[in-house]
């Protein structure tokens, strides 16, 4: 029996076939992935350039459809309760739909979703109306194991919130209080903390709870009074009819806004001070900002809140700086390169990327207005040229952050087309012939680069800068904590392999699970 995940492609006709034949048949099953059961009344549809079939399956989870055209379709499976997709295998099997020939036992597997619902009270009992409550999850991002918000949701009037559609994979549930004031009203009522399920927001690692597929759960939180505090100070260099603001963002989290999604900013008033009202503790960095004529000015420090207010805090507004570069072509092969299209850009987490001025020749650059921070630089050039070198002050800056600020020196960036060639096959352990997967090259645990391989297992990589690599077959890149050295040592089977200019490298790769925690 064919299986197929809930979305599928059926392969194209043969041209000998006519496109107005409507002599083609399908039929199959619809089981939960979870448990194999079959699913009654799911809706299946069969799509292709001349017919939409819609059916249900019958209380065996039976479907069938005749008489319809040959060629390329679209087989669907939806029903309530259920994920609408599924991610597709690493393989999908290859199927066909001809004239005379009934494709029979098509598998599709839908997968149940996960609900967390739950409520959310004070500490008399009552529910809160309007609180925020937060599920994030472990996923990895740049390499890296992390929280990432998923969904957010309010508060009913009786407490009670719901996240459903919710996919397998391990989470954490907050709940803080939002707004002050009911809804409707100006009615304040006393702040609340924030908790969370099953650990602390800012523990690392987080601790997480595991959702299977079809799992059901009930988190609900008694969020107690907390005592807030105001953070106090003056910001200094605030330009003469210029706007103004300073806001607070935690320093555990700092992709998340606020504590909880609470609003911790304040305008700066004419005289320079400002007040940032009802902190819950914690440890933040404080912004201050300014913007004159498309010019921004900064200031930031790091605020630690604890059982009382925060007073006498002093910042100055600064203007960016500007960094310059400079672009080397070195061609063993003697191209020459006419206005070459390169792209360079600056990324911080705290500020944002950075806008770039070319010279005419695009063999030099500025980025204007950089605010002081620690940065990476992101380049690429056009092929087969790749990124050799990149120094600031004759560091090594390549895949590294490195501090912008005052007096800060130029980049010197070598390009050239040096570069070697990789190219191998895949196989599985226990399975006979190739098998997709997603290849991955990284040289010192720096950023890797990746490439999918075709069908039959097979990949190839141009323009490799040369040197020492490891290079590993993975059935998915989504799970892979490539940033960290202690898992990559754990999980990682690479092979070793030295890439020089010229010549082709070759390898022959086993693929691996990738673990999802």
């Amino acid at each position: 029996m064919r299986t197929l995940a809930a979305l599928l492609f059926v392969g194209t006709l043969s041209s000998a076939q006519s496109p107005d034949t409507r002599s083609c048949s399908v039929d199959g099953t619809v089981v939960n992935s979870a448990t194999g059961a079959p699913i009654p009344r799911v809706y299946v549809s069969v799509t292709n350039s001349e017919d939409n079939t819609v059916l249900q399956s019958d209380a065996a989870g039976r479907w069938s459809v005749e008489h319809i055209a040959c060629g390329r379709a679209t087989i669907s499976a939806t029903r309530v309760g259920f994920l609408k997709s599924q991610k597709a295998p690493a393989l999908n099997p290859s199927v066909t739909l001809a004239d005379a020939t009934p494709l029979h036992d098509i598998k599709l597997e839908l997968s149940p979703q996960a609900v967390i619902a739950g409520r959310v009270l004070d500490d008399q009992g009552d529910p809160i109306q309007g609180a925020l409550v937060s599920l994030m999850t472990s996923r990895v991002l740049n390499g890296a194991r992390t929280l990432a918000a998923t969904m957010s949701s309010a508060t009913n009037d009786l407490g009670e919130y719901r996240f459903a559609g919710l996919e397998a994979g391990k989470y954490l549930v907050c709940a803080a209080s939002g707004q002050l004031g009911m809804p409707g009203g100006n009615i304040p009522r006393p702040p609340v903390g924030e908790r969370c399920y099953p650990g602390p927001l800012d523990s690392t690692p987080a601790v997480t709870m595991d959702v299977a597929p079809g799992f059901e759960g009930r988190v609900d939180f008694t969020l107690m009074p907390v005592q807030t505090a105001e953070v106090r100070g003056v910001v200094s260099g605030v330009p003469d009819g210029v706007n103004g603001t300073v806001s607070l963002v935690s320093r555990a989290l700092p992709n998340m806004t606020g504590r909880m999604g609470a609003n911790l900013a304040a305008a700066v008033r004419k005289d320079g001070t400002f007040i940032v009202r009802n902190v819950p503790p914690g440890a933040y960095m404080l912004i201050a900002n300014a913007l004159q004529q498309n010019r921004r000015l900064m200031a930031r420090t790091p605020v630690d809140v604890g059982g009382g207010d925060v007073d006498g805090i002093h910042v100055h507004l600064e203007p960016g700086v500007t960094v310059a570069g400079t672009v080397k072509v070195v061609s063993i092969a003697g191209r020459k390169l006419d206005r070459p299209q390169f792209t360079a850009m600056l990324r911080s987490t705290d500020s944002g990327g950075s806008q770039i001025v070319w010279d005419e020749s695009r063999t030099s650059f500025a980025m204007p207005d950089v605010l002081p921070g620690n940065y990476r630089l992101d380049f690429s050039a056009p092929a087969p040229f790749y990124v050799r070198s990149a120094t600031m002050g004759g560091r090594d800056i390549l895949g590294q952050e490195l501090p912008i600020g005052p007096g800060a020196g130029s980049i010197e960036v070598v390009v050239s087309d040096d570069g070697g060639v990789l190219e191998g096959d895949v196989t599985a352990e226990g399975e006979d012939g190739p098998v997709a997967a997603w290849v991955l090259v990284q040289k010192d645990g720096a950023q890797p680069r990746n490439v999918r391989t075709d069908s039959s297992g097979h990949f190839r990589m141009d323009t490799i800068p040369p040197g020492d690599y490891k290079v590993y077959a993975w059935d998915n890149n989504v799970n892979v904590e490539y940033a960290n050295a202690d898992w990559m040592q754990r999980y990682g089977k690479g092979v070793a392999v030295t890439i020089r200019p010229g010549p082709n490298e070759k390898v022959k790769l086993v693929r691996q699970t990738a673990p999802s925690e």
